[in-house]
């Protein structure tokens, strides 16, 4: 089949149909409408997915760019066995080790397209990712977005779960096109960004705080602060792995984003999604540096206005004795009653039902 073109609302020309053929290659644009960034680290087998589930996009004119910060020979030389058999696909690698966000930073710096997806190496997008969202395109839109289901390391989808991420991330409550309210749309999580489109040039001028391991909410939150705009497709377009081994199993970095989304300003009507969100974040993190010892940090964070005080909240009084006790000793007797806890937890588990 030949190449076939439309343009969206934006007036840009899209291309779909066999990226082989002697007309799509003639006429794809030195600008690609939409980099996919695959930034990888070890994990071969489901990089193969996501590259594949790349290949098969509707739209034609896009780069696969794979972003290796790892180690493995197996990976490199299947990435550039497969950037020799399809032109869409292009390979970097860091020099040296930057972790996720920096892995995320250098990606994001060296695509091409005019838009740019930053998806997991174990994430998966549907055909008619790119296609579907760049309808919805307008000149004035920075980021677009949509509902993604939810896999197993198996990759086997789970519809319940993913209809309960949908409403767990308010987006069951979006309509298709603009959103009215940037700011309470992203302090409520609602923007996945393994499912959404990113203006280039936007993303390329803020970049990516290279200290996190989960840092679109940051990219999101400055982006709505300044104004941008969103736009929302209700269909689900990718497909997003939940596993052990994904990079924020293990917990995110919560002491290091708090203090990157703290000094982000709110208008008035998002400041309640921003405390829904920056509540539970601190909680975590001060709960993060008391296990590791960080006593002054943790009393730093406690100070946030956003940090949730409470003389009901088990946790949270723990929390309040092990930064007044004397040094050493409220550390002590934190890290024995989260013990207690979890070991108590892990008793109802196996005991309930």
């Amino acid at each position: 089949m030949g190449a076939l073109s439309r343009r969206n609302a934006a007036g840009r020309r899209i291309l779909w149909g066999d990226p082989r053929s002697a007309e799509m290659l003639a006429s794809r644009p030195m600008t690609p409408v939409v980099t996919i960034c695959i930034p990888t680290h070890f994990r071969l087998n489901y990089l193969k997915e996501a590259v594949s589930a790349a290949q098969a996009q509707t739209v034609q004119d896009i780069e696969i760019l794979i972003s290796d910060d790892g180690q493995s020979e197996e990976i490199k030389n299947w990435a550039e066995s497969a950037e020799r058999a399809d032109l869409r696909v292009r390979y970097r690698k860091n020099q040296k080790k930057l972790g996720m966000g920096g892995n995320w930073n250098a990606c994001i710096m060296a695509a091409r397209g005019e838009w740019l997806v930053v998806q997991g190496d174990d994430d998966r997008l549907l055909p008619s990712f790119c296609e579907t969202l760049l309808q919805i395109a307008s000149p004035e839109s920075t980021v677009l977005f949509s509902n993604h289901y939810v896999i197993d390391a198996n990759g086997t989808r789970s519809e319940e779960e993913s209809r309960e991420w949908t409403a767990r991330y308010h987006r069951d409550v979006l309509s298709r096109g603009k959103v009215p309210d940037a700011a309470r749309c992203v302090w409520n999580n609602s923007v996945p960004m393994t499912a959404s489109l990113i203006r280039s040039n936007a993303a390329k001028r803020l970049g990516i705080k290279a200290d996190l391991n989960s840092p679109e909410i940051e990219l999101f939150a400055r982006l709505a602060a300044e104004g941008a705009r969103f736009d929302h497709e209700p269909a689900y377009l990718a497909e997003f792995r939940s596993h052990a081994q994904s990079a924020s199993a293990n917990g995110l970095f919560s002491e290091r984003l708090v203090q990157y989304l703290e000094p982000i300003p709110v208008p008035a009507g998002g400041e309640a999604a921003k405390r829904g969100f920056m509540e539970p974040l601190l909680r975590d993190a001060v709960d993060r540096l008391l296990r590791s010892g960080e006593r002054d940090r943790a009393i730093e964070l406690m100070r946030s206005r956003y940090y949730p005080h409470s003389f009901t909240d088990p946790a949270l009084l723990a929390q309040a004795l092990a930064v007044r006790a004397p040094l050493g000793l409220g550390i002590h007797a934190y890290l024995l009653a989260r013990r207690v806890h979890e070991a108590r937890s892990r008793w109802l588990s196996r005991h309930s039902s």
